[in-house]
């Protein structure tokens, strides 16, 4: 059975600051501070690019694990490995690369997602699929991104 070393990852850029609750709170600051109905339609037009504005001006690291599942959650992580790194997550910020050097076996096409451990609840990143017909082809990069987040992560593999 051939394994995959999972050698690095590299934070492209990390998941969006800015979610839904986050919306909804401006939309609802708009709504008390502006009156007027013609004045009010406008203020929420206005909510993306505030929501953009608040996004950009914070560059804050994804607390990064892996799951070789669909399912998010700390206790379905492979990596870290808590009991071996004395941590549940990796922070991560933009242009940051860490090492992994995890092994996994593939005995079929294998899925990792990437998960942002965050106190809203866990945000899913991305994923990729590491395969057997990898083997023997050296150090691999594949790109992990969830468009909705906004995240995007290289991570390097190899399969021996």
């Amino acid at each position: 059975m051939a394994t995959a070393t999972i050698e690095n990852v590299f934070c492209v850029r990390p998941s969006s600051g800015t979610d839904i609750e986050v919306l909804n709170r401006l939309a609802d600051l708009a709504a008390a501070i502006v009156p007027d109905v013609f004045q009010l339609d406008e203020s929420i037009k206005s909510l993306p690019a505030v929501a953009a504005a608040i996004d950009t001006a914070g560059d804050w690291p994804d607390d990064l694990y892996m799951t070789k599942t669909p399912y998010s959650g700390l206790g379905n992580s492979f990596w870290p490995r808590p009991p071996v790194e004395n941590m549940d997550s990796m922070e991560v910020e933009t242009g940051a690369s860490t090492s992994v050097n995890v092994t996994i076996d593939v005995a079929f096409p294998q899925n990792i997602s990437l998960w942002d451990e965050d106190t809203s609840g866990h945000e899913h990143l991305g994923s990729f699929q590491i395969e057997e017909g990898d083997l023997g082809q050296g150090s691999l990069t594949k790109l992990a991104k969830n468009d909705a987040q906004g995240s995007a992560y290289y991570v390097t593999y190899r399969v021996d």
